[in-house]
């Protein structure tokens, strides 16, 4: 019978323990990043090893989780400025890189200078390795400004800006970071390339982390990736994650609001009930509450715009604060928290004389309210050819209420687009349908003219008076188009009216004003790769209205008991009739 002596396990050399963590490294790189072997500078400038944050610890979660589906992982990381997000992508591809043998990843910024920032930092986890733990940090062949590769291993890490687009087409890469993506000057050509050059397989990873840079191509395939029309997974990362991000209270009080700088569209009751509103929407501590008030006196030089445009507390305020649009801001915001789902969304059928509207899962037209009697609406069109990327669209207005009631937006023929036009004219109490009438206006004019009896009519100003001409349809020409573009600014900034449809709201967001290279605006229209269609149908919508306001109609029944009505007030001391 074996002794006490013999059964107690020999304890482990420490050249047995170096082996041990050797194997582990090997069969799990994120081992080095969660245990604290690679090493990182501070903001203060201090040397330390990297302990992941709390929002670092929440993308790190996400990757994990990812990577045990055995799926390809593409990530659209959106964030606030310093959380450390970089810092911890970098490690990321370090340990993939560096642990695992043939494996190429690609670090691409918007700019050199931030390409080698980020460089840096893979080269300083190697040398700290080095240092501090040797058996894990394999041994470099080439380490220069454009690539860091290891012997033996036969992997590499590369660096390029988005200015060399050839450089995602030149390699196969398993791991790829695309720094500061919103701000890449042609991401179309840097996206088709590293498409092709990225494997389709559970072992590649492409993350593109930026902060929000307006209405672009970014934003558009950020919204995909968020209707799910894509494999992108959208990752937002707000402010109060960051447990840095929280201040004591000073006596029972938050910090002071007096250096906030406050205006018409901002003031201090605005401001309060906004805070009161986040407070209880995202369940912030009122430490949070007190940091927010100090980072934007301190830090944002008391900007409360300037605060949203760095520490962002959802993905819509990042991208609405960012960029430069056309339609007022704050405007926005309030149409933003009235949007609402569809009522129905369907098609409208003729049956038995009667025009109904009928569900169906695959429907075109987004029904917002139903017609009501004595209500008048307008129905505006914007065709387009049908095919390519161009939408057309069609809006409908309550003239009363100056209230979006339904919208179509799709790649929709002048054959169809006039069609619906017409059942909605008929569905909404025989409205007044004006489309555009230039390019494939032309065509959708002549059809409705031909079914449909009530169509717009272009205005002309003689003599003080707009008198109707016979030209069908509305004229968009360099008058008529600043014109409703600036009618429609205004209803929004003064909150006149409810667009009520995301997708309407959308195009207003990424509707924005271009500049040349000395900052003179030149042109007013849809951001690149975005779509304009139903802004210009609702902003036709609101000169029509004008044009043609809603009046009161009531029928001989009505007007006589009303007369009646009357008489018996006047009267009612003598008794007539």
């Amino acid at each position: 019978m074996p002794s006490c002596v013999d059964i107690i396990a020999k304890p482990k050399s420490v050249q047995q323990v170096l082996q041990d963590e050797k194997i582990t490294a090997s069969n799990d790189p994120l081992y080095l990043v969660e245990s604290g072997y690679l090493s990182i500078k501070t903001k203060k400038g201090d040397l330390i090893k990297l302990i992941l944050n709390s929002a670092q610890t929440l993308f790190h979660e996400k990757i994990m989780e990812l990577r045990a589906k055995q799926k390809p992982i593409r990530i659209w990381l959106l964030k606030f400025r310093q959380g450390g997000m970089s810092t911890y992508i970098e490690a990321l591809i370090y340990a993939l890189t560096s642990q695992l043998p043939n494996r190429n990843a690609l670090i691409m910024a918007d700019e050199k200078e931030h390409s080698s920032n980020l460089f840096e930092m893979s080269k300083l986890y190697q040398e700290q390795l080095e240092k501090d733990e040797p058996h894990l940090a394999p041994e470099l062949k080439k380490s220069n400004e454009k690539k860091l590769e290891w012997d033996k291993i036969h992997s590499q890490v590369i660096i390029a800006t988005a200015e060399n687009t050839e450089a995602a087409r030149s390699h196969t890469y398993q791991v790829v970071h695309l720094s500061e993506i919103a701000f890449f000057r042609d991401l179309k050509t840097v996206m088709d390339g590293l498409n092709q050059s990225v494997p389709d397989h559970g072992d590649t990873i492409i993350i593109g982390e930026t902060t929000a840079n307006g209405m672009n191509l970014f934003y558009y395939e950020w919204v995909r990736a968020i209707e799910g029309k894509t494999d992108w997974i959208p990752i937002f990362l707000p402010w109060f994650l960051m447990e840095e991000y929280s201040k004591p209270l000073e006596n029972g009080e938050l910090y002071s609001i007096y250096g906030v700088n406050f205006d018409s569209d901002t003031t201090e009751t605005d401001f309060l009930a906004e805070e009161s509103q986040i407070e209880k929407e995202f369940e912030l501590t009122k430490e949070q509450l007190n940091w927010r008030r100090w980072a934007i006196v301190n830090k944002c030089s008391g900007s409360l715009i300037t605060f949203r445009t760095e520490y962002p507390i959802t993905w819509e305020e990042a991208f609405a604060m960012t960029g430069d649009m056309y339609f007022d801001r704050r405007g926005l915001d309030y149409q933003r928290n009235r949007l609402c789902r569809p009522l129905k969304i369907g098609e409208i059928f003729e049956q038995d004389m009667k025009w109904e509207f009928r569900t169906l899962k695959e429907g075109r037209i987004e029904l917002y309210e139903e017609p009501s009697k004595g209500e008048q609406y307008i129905v505006t069109a914007d065709g387009s050819e049908g095919l390519g990327v161009d939408e057309a669209g069609i809006v409908v207005l309550n003239k009363r209420t100056n209230k979006t009631v339904a919208i179509v937006a799709g790649q929709y023929t002048p054959e169809e687009i006039a069609h619906m036009s017409i059942a909605l004219g008929n569905y909404f109490n025989i409205a007044l349908i004006a489309p555009e009438n230039k390019g494939y206006g032309y065509m959708i004019c002549q059809l409705i003219n031909k079914k449909y009896g009530n169509i717009y009519k272009r205005l002309i100003t003689k003599t003080g008076e707009d008198k109707e001409t016979e030209e069908l349809g509305f004229n968009t020409n360099s008058v008529t188009r600043p014109q409703y573009l600036a009618q429609l600014n205004e209803e929004i900034r003064n909150n006149t009216t409810e667009l009520k449809s995301k997708k309407l709201i959308n195009e207003c967001q990424t509707f924005i004003n271009k500049k040349d290279k000395d900052g003179r605006v030149v042109k007013v229209e849809a951001q690149s790769g975005c779509q304009d269609g139903l802004v210009i149908c609702r902003a036709i919508a609101g000169i029509v209205r004008q044009q043609h306001p809603y009046v009161v109609k009531t029928d001989n029944k009505l007007r006589k008991r009303l007369y009646h009505q009357k008489t018996k007030q006047v009267n009612a001391g003598f008794g007539f009739k």
